[in-house]
């Protein structure tokens, strides 16, 4: 006798066909909604990295503002411009083989001062004498307010890293995708020799090597030739925010730079240099006078050159710039060569033409 209800049809289970429509009919949902997804992710990762550009931006501030207008500063060994006595470790009481980058005197100021009080600065960066806690546990933590969460590829702490402009060893460091911009110019670890000169519509010359004003040539490791520095920052001591005259809304003090090695070669390595260390000051300065996102084959010298890195990321189609006042933009890699310099600049006093991001 039947158990089925009169009448009635019993489904049964999907048809092959069934089955297969359904998965291409996720799949078609799936490809059109990945986009989206992945967008907003990445709106959430720049969004993010702004703020971290926009802390650095109240620390420097705050830091002028506690310190008669004078912005953190890095602390280096320099051995020219006075025989060959090391006058920055002189000048600045460093210990003997000191070097401190501008971010470590700006931590009091972006919620790091209980890492700051631990440091012990009579002795080098990298020590690892004293315990429980050394200055080189302390330089191997991660920043927060440092790391670009759209860096997924490279990691927070790094290996192989440098200490200073003077000391090329190895260590192991907390990293830093932002750098302090040294402005437009050419000099001896942070230029690329392939870069050509590109057209000033003032007429003055101002990209053409070794002109001052213009793009100067300053060897990183003269004390006496750091004035010729035409950024916010220097490769060794200090700056006042009274020094950005062409007003601090128009003029980058930091900017995102991934340190990417680079080179002509057929693939572009996007791998990190040795100089991304936060505590190493000739890692936390960088050149604006190579094009956003350069890795125009021409204009690259070998691969793992530090003079080649410049203002990057991993964002699409542009980086983030903190502008001296604090404030954030996003600019596009196909700005033209002139904004960059005008932003890149502090006392150019150029007339500047800029869309404000």
């Amino acid at each position: 006798m039947s158990l089925l209800t009169p009448g009635r049809r019993d489904r049964g289970a999907f048809t092959l066909v069934e089955l297969l429509v359904v998965i291409a009919i996720i799949g078609t949902l799936v490809g059109l909604l990945l986009p989206a997804v992945q967008a907003a992710r990445e709106a959430a990762r720049r969004s993010k990295c702004s703020n971290n550009l926009k802390q650095i931006g109240l620390a420097l501030q705050n830091h002028a503002s506690a310190k008669q207008d004078v912005l953190p500063f890095n602390k280096d060994q320099a051995i020219c411009g006075n025989g060959n006595s090391t006058t920055g470790r002189a000048a600045y009481q460093l210990s003997n083989d000191g070097a401190w980058s501008w971010v470590v005197m700006a931590m009091p100021y972006m919620e790091e001062a209980a890492l700051y009080n631990q440091f012990k600065f009579n002795l080098d960066g990298y020590d690892a004498s004293t315990s429980p806690v050394s200055n080189y546990s302390l330089a191997q933590k991660p920043l927060r307010n440092l790391l670009c969460p759209s860096t997924t590829q490279m990691d927070a702490v790094r290996t192989g890293q440098a200490y200073s402009y003077f000391n090329w060893n190895g260590y192991t460091f907390g990293a830093s995708d932002y750098v302090g911009s040294l402005g437009h110019v050419w000099s001896g670890w942070k230029d690329c020799g392939n870069v050509p000169d590109f057209g000033d519509p003032e007429g003055k010359g101002r990209f053409n090597k070794g002109s001052n004003p213009g793009t100067p040539w300053v060897n990183g490791e003269c004390m006496d030739e750091q004035a010729n520095y035409n950024g916010v920052f220097k490769q060794v001591g200090p700056r006042k925010l009274g020094d950005i005259v062409d007003g601090t809304s128009r003029t980058i003090a930091a900017f995102e730079d991934m340190h990417w090695r680079g080179g002509n070669q057929a693939n572009f390595d996007y791998n990190v240099q040795q100089d991304s260390a936060w505590i190493n000051p000739n890692a936390m300065v960088g050149n604006l006078r190579n094009p956003l996102n350069n890795t125009n084959p021409a204009w690259q010298s070998w691969a793992g050159d530090q003079r080649c890195h410049g203002w990057s990321s991993n964002h699409p189609s542009g980086a983030h710039g903190l502008r001296a006042d604090g404030s954030v933009g996003y600019y596009n890699e196909n700005m033209s060569h002139w904004i960059r310099y005008c932003l890149a600049t502090a006392r150019g006093r150029e007339a500047q033409q800029e869309s404000t991001p």
